[in-house]
């Protein structure tokens, strides 16, 4: 019973093998043939553009009637497995493929190969499940024909007794089943029934055959599965390394620099245009660490679509950055700015740019002091830096040796200051300066003075003539940026400061603070005060008079401006005069000056001169000629009662233009006076220049005759008019002892409150009976010497 139990489970086995092994298997082997010639024909494909686009429709055909097939081989193996696991996977890979096949809207080349990779896997997974069903059923044959040769073996044993019956209907009963397992076995393997060789006589022989034909199948079966794995990938590898070829001859062959960067920020690739541009960027390295191209970095890193670069050749690019999806990285393309995109940049930059410097202009300073103050993050400091006496460079040098001074000026700036500020030239000799954090070189003053310092201990050569420059400088300090702040407030600001520093001879720098604002404001209202007291004729006129000590009278007068506010009462000339000096009031100023002053010596007797001061600025502005010809026309003043007075400052300008107008004025037969004689430094080459008519000793020398060198200073100019036959006037004269000096040393006309303060028109002829009595009884005589009295 054992012996027939085994055969018959020998046979069934077999058959098992049969139905529930070979079957499938060839059936999921002929699917995954068709699977991986699929896989093959999308995998050949070409580039990233056309693995996005949808399936044309030929491709989408064929590709429903290769899944078609697949689908019935798969349905096939899965009636003939019975192992519920393996149902299940076969169950999970009819639905992967039809899903594929019932795929809705656009298919495109990336998602079938995408879905085939992972049918692909689910084919070779079955596969190898029922391959490991063979080499069980396999074992389990084996184990049967050891239990059956156990059996034979006993049987012969106790078969001895039992007779030749017994043997021939065992023999007859054994050998059906195992030569029905063992032709079972080769139909298994695949072994054709025609032409087979005849059984082999013996039936345990003929099954262990059929055995191992079944072994050498499967593991021929094996060694074609590993092969065309191999295969597939070998196909596969090559694939990409083509696509690989394709991709960096397509790169290559664009004419435009291109770059990848991948989500970390490394450089992935880049072609042969972009490593021409930039040759020290290695593909690999991260963005971040480009030293020397932090405007790329920044615009790879932060995606921009729209910037514009200069690699440093003299070209321009703009580049626009694209997502990758590969990589979740981005793709940098840089394209040339076309000539009018050129041209319209460089028209920008000359906008924000000074011609002259090279700094940024005045628009490109406020836009960025503005920004910096209401969007920075650390607070600022603000400085307004003037160059001093720039104008006698231009006047004694030349212009063009002003401008190279103001090129100079602004590289030297720019170096004290430093790569984190900003320096601009904000107007002719002034420039701005935006200097952040500064607590470390010691605050805005200190950093200031250090600019001021450098400058005055290291000389600028201009024209071959090494120059010390002095600076006046301006400044706002620690500003805290809050979206309040207005960079015109902050500059209006820092121009109160720098006129305060102007005026100081001893510093020439200063802080701002509100009481100097107040100030400014106070000069602000009195040159309101002034434009409106001309307007409304609240100047008037008085007069000193100039004295012949030889004659013992007066030769004449000169006329002093006065301001009467209704608001103010009277104020000093030595507090209005200044201002109307510095915004130009002083040339209506004069004008109305010279024209009343005339109108009224027009009526004075013959003998009196009018002496009246000239202002640089009426030099500058008008023309002073033309006013005195009309004047003298309109008044009919004779020219030589008319006597104008200037100072060495006029000269400081422009030396020349001034001689000419002089000379104008002198052929008009008025005199010309140089007042405040002795105290500039080019006195004597303008008397030599220019033949003046009188000179005046300054007050200056006279008020302290009892000084060796004011004494010696006062000699000099006697003498000098003397040999130069000018005549000289001392003002200033105060006392008995100061006019008797003057008159022993030559000098015969004076001028000073020993004989009248300024009086008003309507007291001149009081003054000169004053004047005239005062000598007859003595008032300016020196008082006797005390005599001793004898005991």
């Amino acid at each position: 019973m054992f012996v027939l139990r085994s055969n018959r489970d020998a046979a069934q086995m077999a058959i098992a093998m049969i139905e529930h092994g070979v079957d499938p298997l060839d059936q999921l082997e002929a699917a995954s043939r068709s699977l991986s010639d699929l896989e093959k024909r999308f995998a050949e494909q070409p580039g990233p553009e056309t693995r996005a686009l949808p399936l044309a429709p030929l491709e989408g055909d064929a590709l429903l009637m290769s899944l078609s097939d697949i689908v019935a081989s798969v349905r096939g193996a899965m009636v003939a497995v019975p192992d519920p696991q393996l149902s299940r996977k076969l169950d999970e890979l009819l639905y992967s493929i039809n899903r594929l096949r019932s795929a809705e809207g656009d298919v495109t080349h990336r998602l079938v190969r995408r879905e085939l990779s992972g049918i692909v896997n689910d084919v070779e997974t079955s596969i190898a499940l029922i391959r490991q069903d063979l080499v069980r059923m396999r074992d389990a044959s084996l184990q049967e024909r050891r239990a059956i040769d156990q059996a034979v073996l006993s049987g012969g044993v106790t078969g001895i007794v039992i007779g030749l019956f017994l043997i021939f209907y065992l023999s007859r009963s054994i050998s059906r089943p195992i030569r029905s397992a063992a032709s079972a076995l080769r139909q298994v393997g695949g072994a054709s029934t025609a032409g087979r060789e005849p059984p082999a006589a013996d039936m345990m022989l003929d099954l262990e055959s059929a055995i191992r034909f079944v072994e050498t199948v499967i593991e021929n079966k094996e060694r074609s599965s590993r092969l065309q794995r191999s295969s597939s990938a070998a196909h596969l590898l090559a694939t990409v390394e083509r696509q690989q070829k394709r991709l960096r001859v397509a790169l290559d062959a664009l004419r435009k620099p291109l770059c990848l960067v991948d989500e970390a920020g490394r450089l992935t690739d880049a072609n042969r245009e972009f490593e021409k541009l930039f040759p020290d960027l290695r593909v690999g390295t991260l963005v971040s660490t480009w030293t020397g191209h932090e405007l790329l970095a920044n615009a790879l890193l932060k995606g921009g679509e729209d910037e514009v670069l200069e690699p440093g050749d003299g070209s321009l690019f703009r580049v626009r950055c694209h997502t990758n999806p590969i990589d979740n990285g981005m793709i940098a393309v840089f394209d040339d700015l076309t000539p009018g995109e050129t041209t319209q940049r460089e028209l920008e930059r000359l906008s924000m740019q000074d011609s002259l410097t090279g700094l940024p202009n005045r628009d490109n300073f406020y836009s960025f002091l503005d920004h910096a103050l209401k969007s920075g993050t650390e607070p600022v400091s603000v400085f307004v830096i003037d160059v001093v006496a720039f104008k006698n460079v231009n006047t004694t040098l030349g212009l063009g040796a002003g401008d190279e001074l103001l090129r100079q000026v602004g590289e030297r700036l720019t170096q004290l200051a430093g790569p984190d500020c900003h320096v601009a030239r904000v107007a002719g000799d002034e420039f701005g300066l935006v200097a952040p954090s500064i607590e470390q070189r010691g605050g805005p003053e200190r950093f200031g003075r250090n600019i001021v310092h450098d400058f005055a201990r290291r000389p600028i050569t201009v024209a071959g003539r090494p120059l010390t420059v002095r600076l006046a400088v301006g400044v706002v300090p620690d500003l805290q940026p809050d979206g309040s702040l207005d960079a015109r407030i902050v500059m209006r600001d820092c121009e109160i400061a720098l006129e305060t520093a102007k005026k100081s001879t001893s510093d020439p720098f200063c802080v701002y603070a509100p009481e100097i604002r107040i100030e400014h404001q106070r000069r602000q209202d009195m040159e309101r005060d002034l434009r409106e007291g001309l307007v409304r004729g609240e100047f008037e006129l008085h007069f000193q008079p100039f004295i012949d000590v030889k004659r013992k009278c007066v030769s004449g007068f000169e006329a002093l401006v006065r301001w009467n506010s209704p608001t103010r009462g009277h104020v000093s000339p030595g507090v209005f005069i200044p201002i109307m000096e510095e915004t130009g009031l002083i040339v209506p100023l004069g004008l109305f000056v010279l024209r009343d002053a005339c109108r009224q010596a027009a009526r004075w007797p013959g003998g009196l001169t009018l002496s009246i001061n000239l202002s640089p600025r009426q030099f500058d502005v008008g023309d002073i000629v033309a006013d005195v010809r009309q004047t003298l026309s309109e008044t009919k003043l004779d020219p030589k009662r008319l006597q104008l007075e200037v100072t060495e400052s006029l000269f400081l300008s422009d030396g020349d233009k001034v001689l000419d107008i002089l000379t104008a004025l002198r052929k008009l037969g008025v005199t010309i006076s140089m007042d405040d004689f002795g105290t500039g430094y080019s006195s004597l080459g303008y008397l030599s220049r220019f033949p003046f008519d009188k000179i005046k000793i300054d007050q200056s020398f006279v008020r302290d005759l009892s000084r060796r060198e004011n004494m010696a200073i006062v000699r000099a100019v006697l003498g000098l008019g003397a040999s130069m036959k000018l005549a000289v006037i001392a003002e200033g004269v105060e006392t008995v002892d100061q006019m008797v000096a003057l008159e022993g040393e030559g000098c015969l006309e004076m001028q000073g409150y020993l004989f009248s303060p300024p009086r008003a028109a309507g007291e001149l002829a009081k003054v000169l009976v004053e004047v005239r009595e005062g000598f007859q009884n003595g008032r300016f005589e020196p008082a006797p010497a005390p005599v001793a009295l004898r005991a």
